[in-house]
Formats: C-alpha cells, structure tokens, sequence
C-alpha cells in the first residue's frame, strides 16, 4: 500500500474520508448549480453576486462558533448535523425546481442555511484527524483528506455541468434547464445523507481529550479558544499568513481569473476551467508527496509557506505581463504542487502543536483566516478590477511579494514561532 493510503487500514478514518469526499462533491455540485439557477430565473448578474455574499457572510461570522461546538459536542456530531441540514435543504430544492415553484426569496433562504451549515462543517473537519489517527499518520490522513478535496473541484463542476446541459426539462418548467437542475440538486440531497450513515455507524472517536471545555457559555468557549491559539505562536503566525493570502491573492484571482480570460486570453471560458483544473491537479500531487515523503523540520515549515507566497505573487506579475493560456499553466501546475504539498504539512503541524480539548477552535480560527476575509478580499478586488484589470494583478502581486520578503527578514515568522 502506498504511504499516502496507510490511514485508510483504520476504519473509522475510512469512513470520515468517504463521508468527507460525498459531502464535498456535493458541495461543487451546489457551487455550480445555485449560481446558474439565479441566472437562469433572474438573469442578473448583481443578484448571483448578492446570493454567493448571503452565504459567505455568515460563513464567517459563525466560523469560531463552529470550532467551539466541535469541541464541546465533538466534531462527528457536529458534522452528522450539518449534512442533515443540507440534505433536507437540497431535496426541498429539488422539488421546487422540478415543479417549478422555486423563488428568489427562498434562493436566498437556503444561501444562508447553507453559509451556516459550512461555518460548523469547515472547523469539526478539520478537528476529526487528530481523533481518529495516531500523529505519524496524521500528515498522511491529511493529504488523503486534502487530495480528495482538490479532486472534487475538478470532478464537482464537470459532473453538475453536464447533468444541467443534458437533463432535458420538466413539464412545469419555467425555465431553461429546470429538468438537469433538479437532477444535481436531488443527487446533491444524496451526497449529503450518505455521510450521515458513514459518520453514525461507521466512524467513532479513537482518541477523546482529557477533558471538555469547561463552563456552559459558549462565547467563554469561543474567547478560551481564541485566547489560546494567540498565545500559541504556531498557530498565531500561521492565521496571521493565512488571512493576508487570503485577502491579498484570493480576492483577485478568484474574481480576476473569468473576467482576465473575457477579456485577454483568446480561448474564453475554456481558460477559466484549464486555470483552476491545472491548479487541482499539482495541488493533489502536492498532497500525495506529503503524505508520502518524510517532512522538513518544524522550523522550515514557515519558509516553505513563504516561498509558497513568492511563487504567487510571481503568477499574478507573471499573468499581467504574458497572455499565453500555456504558458500561464506552468507557474499554476507549480503553484498547485507546492501549496498542495505546503498546506497537508502545516496542517499536520498545527494539529500536532494543539491539544485535543482545543481542536475545534484553532481549526475555526485557521479557516476564518482562510475564510473569513475573503467577503472583503472578493468586493474590493472586482471594484479594483473595473477599473484597471491588469494593474489589480501587478498590485496584488507586488504586495505580497512586499509580505514574502519582509516575512523572511522576521525570524519568528520566518519560523512559525519556533
């Protein structure tokens, strides 16, 4: 058996990583779908926007609350409700597409219900390794975990647009595309209740903490949690890098990527699934070398990263200068590789340098970084690309080339605080 599948002999991680791989291909599925329902009842762009921001907002306000009922619940609990929650939602949905008696006020209902749902998914995930793996298998569950992820972006939006293009319509339509759209949105209820089964029956916690948190209040929990993962400095530098990536490249790739292929590369939206496809597959070799390969030394760990944000800032410059679809792929592959490889390592770290009673809240802490900013990062960054595209590119990439440099003159940063 290859190293990187070792954590798959344990059956209760099996089960986490089955229940984790349908529950995020469901969610490309919805990543897809919600987004072309909106357009196909209102053909309006602006409301599209309006309905991605009602999920990304509470997201991230209620992210540490997320952490924090991972640790006091355990996270398998945390997660059961969460995909209940969806499966609900989505075959409510896939029944008021197929009889055509779906709105936009309800759209925006389930936008939110789903934001949620995520703040309380994002964080008991990434607690559920450390429960269930010893820590020499937690670099390779990790890349198992992270691999499947960047694979469901590949297959998730292929699958979703095929099953819309070719699922015929309702006799109720009352739009386009109204038959293929139930489809994803029922297979989509499926992916979601197919965990559950996985996390009731099959996955139990094979390591518990010593000790709950205490006291009943939960904002005490979250603020213990925050107070705990400032003091750790691992954790402190890691979520202080997180968020400034997140802010800095995030906003205006994501946004920048569909309208830079619009408007300069010839092959149109086809580069727009080539960029993000390259992307996934050197980050899922990333993963696999991870949790292959013996790791560097804890204290290189805040280079690498570094060096990861180096070769970003060089895509962005890079992307403004040359227009070449090919040639733009070959920094994304390394891109990919690297951060895939990065990411699997320093989670493990983090994992392994936070007591299990705290699990919960520093992963909420590190995906509200990674999250929480990206509201303000995707706004600012589409006001900046509508008024000059390429210089948005160029500053972005300046800046944190400006972060790169300045991180490695700072040795607690440069070290992760080690």
């Amino acid at each position: 058996m290859a190293p990187f599948l070792a954590p798959l002999r344990i059956r209760e991680f099996r089960g986490f990583w089955a229940a984790m791989a349908i529950s995020l291909l469901g969610d490309q599925l919805t990543f897809i779908a919600l987004p072309w329902l909106v357009i196909k009842l209102t053909g309006d762009a602006l409301i599209v926007g309006t309905v991605v921001a009602i999920a990304a907002v509470p997201r991230a306000i209620f992210i540490l609350l997320g952490g924090a009922l991972s640790d006091r619940f355990s996270p398998r609990t945390v997660l059961v409700w969460s995909n209940i929650v969806r499966m609900v939602v989505m075959f409510g949905l896939a029944g008021m597409v197929f009889t055509g008696t779906i709105n936009l006020p309800v759209i925006y209902a389930i936008a939110l219900i789903f934001g949620l749902a995520d703040a309380f998914m994002f964080p008991a995930g990434g607690a559920m390794p450390p429960r269930l793996l010893a820590p020499e298998d937690l670099a390779a569950g990790n890349a198992l975990v992270n691999g499947t992820a960047q694979l469901s972006l590949i297959i998730g939006p292929a699958a979703a647009g095929l099953l819309i293009a070719y699922g015929g319509e309702t006799n109720s339509a009352a739009f386009s595309d109204s038959m293929g759209l139930s489809l994803v949105f029922l297979i989509d209820a499926f992916t979601f209740g197919a965990p559950v089964y996985a996390l009731l029956f099959i996955v139990r916690d094979r390591f518990t903490p010593d000790q709950p948190p205490a006291g009943s209040n939960l904002i005490g929990n979250i603020a213990d949690g925050l107070r705990y993962a400032w003091k750790n400095a691992p954790v402190r530098y890691f979520a202080l890098l997180i968020g400034t990536l997140s802010l800095v490249f995030r906003g205006p790739f994501i946004v920048g990527v569909p309208v830079y292929a619009d408007r300069i590369l010839p092959e149109g939206a086809a580069a727009v699934g080539t960029i993000f496809s390259v992307l996934g597959i050197g980050s899922i070799i990333g993963a696999i070398v991870a949790g292959s390969f013996r790791k560097p030394d804890d204290p290189w760990l805040g280079t690498l990263l570094l060096i990861d944000f180096s070769l970003v800032a060089f895509l962005l410059l890079f992307m403004a200068e040359v227009h070449n679809l090919v040639l733009i792929c070959i920094p994304l592959f390394l891109i990919g590789l690297v951060d895939g490889y990065v990411i699997v390592l320093l989670i493990t770290f983090l994992q392994r340098h936070t007591r299990l009673e705290y699990m919960g809240r520093v992963m909420s802490v590190i995906a509200f970084a990674n999250l929480g900013l990206f509201p303000i990062g995707t706004l600012l960054s589409g006001a900046l690309i509508e008024m000059d595209l390429l210089a948005t590119l160029s500053g972005a990439g300046a800046l944190l080339l400006l972060v790169t440099i300045t991180g490695l003159t700072l040795r607690p940063v440069r070290r992760l605080g080690l």
